[in-house]
Order: structure tokens, then C-alpha cells, then sequence
């Protein structure tokens, strides 16, 4: 039965259950019954236009309560888009038949196989790329694939880090976030797997390269799916930004994006055992029969579970990043050292939002370090003197973003002889953006400053846009953004001439 929009969904559905079966778990090797929700959305991602064919869809977004086999359904549609009639060749005539036996509705969409494939499964660890890989592998595999794939298509050359397709036809292949196999080449498919867990700035850069890798090639139509459990809500993942895209965008977006999100509703009482249940069956909607819903309901009542984690999860609902217990560096005890500071690069200022306070922050050999902090309106005088001081004696430029309280002393410092390096919007946002990249990949240390840890348990994202800095507003982050700032200084290319850090305060 045809959509009201022409779609390939309807035979892509059909090719799925009649050639794949399940992947490893409790159903590997059963043949496949695809449940409405999910039928649905395959005909909303192969939907073409009405007059030319063309696909539509050039980004899909699948958002579901973790268990729902989002990663399985990835796996069906990849194995679809390697070996079926995944795009546009003609509209059916009446009577017309696949090979496999679906019959067309006569002005139905008839597709054709991709004449060269790649096909690829990012992810940001190995383990979670082979999530939808495993399950391809399987399907895929001679000695499990179903009989009527093998007898259709014969044996397919199945390895653990690629799947070569019949007839030099191109590729399967599972990268990790830091393959530099991800950012190249045309590729025609590409399963994002686990987006909200997308938060490192390289890995959104990433994101936005491959779904540019995608508009290469014009007759494959290439195009994203990105599978995801709901995001810690300000935390900034690919996930979030995605979401944010199809909220905001509106006629902007036309229908190219195809954002399919279902979670529980806000307003059930889940202190109640009976709403949680009634509250999980709505998250899993056709899933809720063989989910043990029950179990997941009495997990409410454990202490060692976060009720933010349980909705998150379970319930596929928003969680506000602070309510989750998130901190937005969450791998900053483990960077803390007692070992000598390497030598010092760079400095850099900031005040507080309230301009009460100022603070002075270094950074050198990926270690950021407290300087001092002063009361800034008695202070200024004694704080433009220490900052000199410690300029001129090691030789270093200073960092001072535009438009801040701190900027106020930019004309003080450069009388005392300071080499000022003034830093736009724009360069906190970059300088923000790597500083949380190498605070979560563990290539930055710090000596357990007082002043620089509080300022990072209060930390939070500002959004202005579609960019983020530390935010600020409510709270004293100023000795964060200091070191923020001079780590930036440092690795961005300011003159500068290292010398053995000293004891400043």
C-alpha cells in the first residue's frame, strides 16, 4: 500500500523481510517482521519526489528509549542500501513484479541498485560502530544470512573491518571517530550510531564533514542516518544540534530532514510504580512486548540509579545537563597532578560576569594552572602591576577577550609594557571548543588549584546560536576562562618563548 508521497519504503520493507534475518541476540537467525513504527519509518526515509524521483530525505534522525533496536533497524536499512533497489529508476507499470516477488502498484516507485557503494558506520568508539556492523556481518555472513539472500546474491565477502559487495560493487565498513577514513571520500550511506554521546568538538566537526562528503555524488544521492538515545539537554552533542536544527529551522529545512523522535510524557507521576509502567510502554511504543517493562520500572527504586538517568534512558526524555549530574568536564579529577608544571607559554585574563572578581590564569605543556585573583575595582592597579610582573619576567604574550570587564585594563597593560593579544568572540568559542576536547581526551593536566576547580563545578554551556562558550552569567568561571584563554594564546601561534614556570602567588 502506497503513501500519500510516493516512497521506495514500501519495497525496500518487503526486500527486508524477505532476504535479511536478525542480528546476534535472543531472535539472531528468526526472519524479520518489521513492527509498524519502524515500517513507517523506512517509507518516510525512502520517500521521493512526485515528479522527478529523486530521494528527498538527505538526513535522518532516529531517536528512541535505549533497547528499541535502533542499531538493528540501521543494519536492515545499510544492508538495503548495499544490495537492493534503493533509488529511483522508473514508475510501475500495472502488473509489474519484483525479482524477489513484491508487486509494484501501478505509478509506484520502481528503484535500482547503487552502481558503486560506501557505505559506512561511524561511531565514537570501535565497540559502538559495531553495534550496526555486527549486525550487517551477520546478515550478510554465508554461513548465517538467510538462504534466499544466498541464493540470490551468492557469497558475499564478509571480513570483521569490511565487507567487500559482489561484482567490485564497493563497500561495508565500520570507522572509529579518529579514522581518518570517516572525513573522506563520497560515501553513500553513513549510520551515525549513538549521537548524543557526540560531544567533542572534532567530533561535530566531523559530523559536518561527512554529511558534506554525502552531497559528492549527485546521481547516488547519499544520504545520513544518525541513531540516538535522548541527549543530556545542554551538554552540545551532534544529537542536540540536530535536534535544535529540526525545531528552529522550519521551512528552512524543507523536507530533506526527517527528525523521528518518541518519548514518554512529561507528565506522568513516576513515583507511582503504575505510571512508570504506563510511562515506558508509551517510550517503546510496538517494542513494549518483549521489553521487561516491569523491571525497569522497579530499577526506579534503586539507589544506585539517577532517576535523570532513568528518564534519559528508559523514558527517552530531555534531562537538563545540571540535573543530570553532568559536569561539563566530567574528566577533570583524573587530569589533576602533583608533578612540576612544565614551563609556561602563555597567560591569560578574565573577570566575572558581575565584574567583582579577576582572575589570572597559565598555561604550558597541556598544563593549566590558578595565577591569581583579585577583587577587581580595588585591584586593578595591583593586578595590571602582577600580570606585568610575571609577563615581562618569562616572556609570554597575554590573552584578554574583546568586550569583557577585562578588556577595561587592555590600554593599563600595554602601558606597562605587557604584550596584549586581544581575542574575539569567535576565538573564545574556538578557545572554549578545544579546551573541552582535550580535557575529555586526557591531553591537559592541572595542579588541583582551589580557584580553577570551583570554577569548574559551576561551569555551564551559553549557547548564542549554534555556538557555545563557557558561561558566566551566574556564576564566577572567570579563573576557567582565564586558562581558557591563555591556553588558546598559547597554541595559536602568538610569539612566545618558554621558560621554567615559578611560584607566582
Amino acid at each position: 500500500m502506497q503513501a500519500e508521497a510516493p516512497s521506495l519504503g514500501w519495497a525496500a520493507i518487503d526486500w527486508i523481510e524477505h532476504y535479511l534475518v536478525h542480528g546476534p541476540g535472543d531472535v539472531q537467525g528468526q526472519a524479520i517482521e518489521l513492527d509498524a513504527e519502524f515500517a513507517a519509518f523506512i517509507v518516510k526515509a525512502y520517500e521521493v519526489d512526485d515528479k522527478t524521483g529523486a530521494r528527498v530525505i538527505r538526513r535522518a534522525f532516529l531517536s528512541r528509549a535505549k533497547g528499541r533496536s535502533k542499531s538493528g533497524l540501521a543494519a536492515f536499512i545499510e544492508c538495503f542500501e548495499a544490495l537492493g533497489l534503493c533509488r529511483f529508476d522508473h514508475w510501475a507499470e500495472a502488473g509489474e513484479v519484483s525479482d524477489w516477488g513484491y508487486e509494484y502498484e501501478p505509478g509506484e516507485p520502481v528503484g535500482r541498485p547503487l552502481t558503486y557503494v560506501e557505505a559506512l558506520n561511524v561511531a565514537t568508539e570501535e565497540d559502538q560502530a559495531g553495534n550496526t556492523y555486527g549486525a550487517v556481518y551477520y546478515m550478510l555472513n554465508p554461513d548465517t544470512c538467510s538462504p534466499e539472500l544466498l541464493a540470490d546474491y551468492g557469497k558475499i565477502d564478509v571480513g570483521l573491518t569490511r565487507i567487500n559487495l559482489p561484482d567490485n560493487r564497493g563497500f561495508i565498513q565500520p570507522v572509529t571517530s579518529a579514522d581518518k577514513s570517516a572525513d573522506g571520500g563520497k560515501s553513500t550511506f553513513i549510520v551515525a550510531d549513538e549521537t548524543h554521546l557526540w560531544v567533542l568538538p572534532r567530533l561535530k566537526r566531523l559530523h559536518g564533514t561527512m554529511a558534506r562528503n554525502l552531497l559528492k555524488r549527485k546521481i547516488a544521492s547519499g544520504w545520513m542516518l544518525e541513531t540516538s538515545t535522548m541527549y543530556a539537554d545542554g551538554e552540545g552533542s551532534v544529537a542536540e544540534g540536530t535536534h535544535a536544527y529540526a525545531k528552529t529551522a522550519g521551512a528552512k529545512v524543507g523536507r530533506s530532514l526527517l527528525f523521528d523522535h518518541r518519548q514518554a510524557s512529561m507528565d506522568w507521576d513516576l513515583s507511582r510504580r503504575g505510571d512508570r509502567i504506563k510511562a515506558l510502554k508509551e517510550a517503546y511504543g510496538p517494542a513494549a512486548a518483549w521489553m521487561d517493562l516491569p523491571a525497569l520500572a522497579d530499577s526506579w527504586d534503586d539507589p544506585q540509579v539517577e532517576k535523570a538517568d532513568f528518564r534519559r534512558y528508559w523514558l527517552n526524555q530531555p534531562v537538563p545537563l545540571v540535573a543530570a549530574a553532568v559536569s561539563i568536564f566530567p574528566t577533570w579529577g583524573s587530569l589533576a597532578t602533583q608533578d612540576a608544571a612544565p614551563p609556561i607559554e602563555a597567560l591569560g585574563i578574565m573577570t566575572d560576569r558581575s565584574r567583582t572578581w579577576i582572575s589570572l590564569g597559565s598555561y604550558g605543556g597541556g598544563h593549566l594552572a590558578a595565577v591569581s585573583r583579585m577583587a577587581f575595582i580595588a585591584g586593578q592597579a595591583a593586578f595590571v602591576a602582577e600580570v606585568a610582573r610575571i609577563a615581562k619576567k618569562y616572556d609570554v604574550p597575554v590573552g584578554v577577550q574583546e568586550k569583557t570587564g577585562a578588556a577595561l585594563l587592555i590600554d593599563d597593560l600595554k602601558a606597562a609594557g605587557v604584550r596584549v593579544h586581544p581575542i574575539p568572540f569567535a576565538g573564545k568559542v574556538r578557545a572554549d571548543a578545544d579546551l573541552d576536547d582535550v580535557v575529555r581526551t586526557f591531553e591537559a593536566t592541572h595542579g588541583d588549584y582551589d580557584a580553577l576547580n570551583d570554577a569548574v563545578k559551576v561551569a555551564q554551556w551559553h549557547y548564542v546560536g549554534d555556538q557555545r562558550v563557557i558561561d558566566n552569567k551566574t556564576e564566577d568561571t572567570s579563573m576557567l576562562d582565564a586558562v581558557s584563554i591563555a591556553r588558546h594564546i598559547a597554541t595559536a601561534g602568538a610569539p612566545r618563548r618558554s621558560v621554567p614556570m615559578a611560584s607566582f602567588v
